[in-house]
């Protein structure tokens, strides 16, 4: 099977399609491509919500899964790259936490169903047909009354010089993305809205985003 696919938008890969090997060049450098701290968005919801088990897809360098384990969450990431992992555990160590991580495809992974209290990601954007097919399976694994959180560039994004990919299929609409989810979610927050991203000179700037938060129905 054609390795899970990655996007991002960079002086040298604008607009190409990218799997492991790159983003474990991404994360080669010396610092954190994305920042050590975590998602604004992730962080602002994730602070409401009783620490439990965690599932932080695509978490790269492990900015989310870390601080997540900070504020005493079990925390599993789950990414294409080697190198993100080892960064992820650097960070890890110098917070003095744990973070459980495998190199993993999500078109290939097997998820336990009801396993997890939290799945959160951002910027986790791939072909609409795999998000179609592959992230009801993932949210699967979500319990009844647990959470799901994400963030990602709105279609409108497109023009805009603040990040994210230039290809229409792999920007989010609001309501298709909720309708491919499935069934079976609470929305707590769903909307678009404009941003100042301060995450990285990959992330800077005015930005329209999709900021989404669900919770399972409870059984």
């Amino acid at each position: 099977m054609e390795e899970l696919q990655h996007y991002y938008v960079g002086e040298k890969m604008s607009n190409v399609k990218i799997g492991a090997d790159a983003w474990d060049e991404r994360f080669s450098g010396d610092g954190w491509a994305y920042g050590r701290e975590p998602n604004v968005w992730l962080a602002e919801r994730i602070s409401m919500l009783s620490p439990g088990k965690a599932l932080f897809p695509a978490d790269g360098e492990g900015r989310n899964a870390v601080w997540a384990a900070t504020k005493g969450w079990e925390s599993y990431v789950f990414d294409l790259s080697s190198v993100g992992k080892k960064k992820c555990a650097i960070l890890a160590s110098e917070h003095d936490v744990t973070v459980h991580y495998e190199i993993d495809d999500l078109e290939t992974r097997q998820f336990n169903e009801a396993e997890f209290d939290l799945v959160a990601c951002s910027w986790f954007h791939i072909p609409s047909t795999t998000r179609i097919e592959h992230y009801p399976r993932m949210l699967k694994s979500i319990k009844s009354g647990g959470h799901f959180v994400t963030e990602g560039y709105h279609k409108t994004q497109m023009n805009m010089t603040s990040g994210g990919p230039k290809n229409l299929d792999l920007l989010w609409d609001l309501d298709e993305l909720i309708d491919e989810l499935g069934e079976g979610f609470e929305i707590v927050h769903a909307a678009v809205e404009e941003t100042i991203l301060e995450e990285s000179e990959l992330h800077s700037g005015l930005a329209q985003v999709v900021r989404l938060h669900l919770m399972k129905v409870i059984d």
